[in-house]
């Protein structure tokens, strides 16, 4: 086995989310992979900053986020 084929893995993703990220494709240049990978990395970040009860907030749409630039 190559090692391409090592790293590659299969992810069932929810229609409802590719359907989103077709609808964005229409407002930027870019491949319905890309999207999904941009909210990847999104999300990841979120994740890495916000509390369990903060992520579910976010999620389900009853919280916003507010970017603050370090110093």
């Amino acid at each position: 086995m190559s090692q391409s084929e090592e790293t590659k893995v299969e992810v069932n993703i929810d229609h409802d989310l590719i359907r989103a990220a077709e609808t964005e494709l229409e407002k930027q240049p870019k491949t319905v992979d890309e999207m999904i990978e941009k909210w990847i990395y999104l999300g990841r970040a979120a994740a890495n900053q916000l509390t369990e009860y903060e992520q579910l907030l976010l999620m389900s749409g009853s919280a916003k986020v507010t970017v603050i630039p370090y110093d």
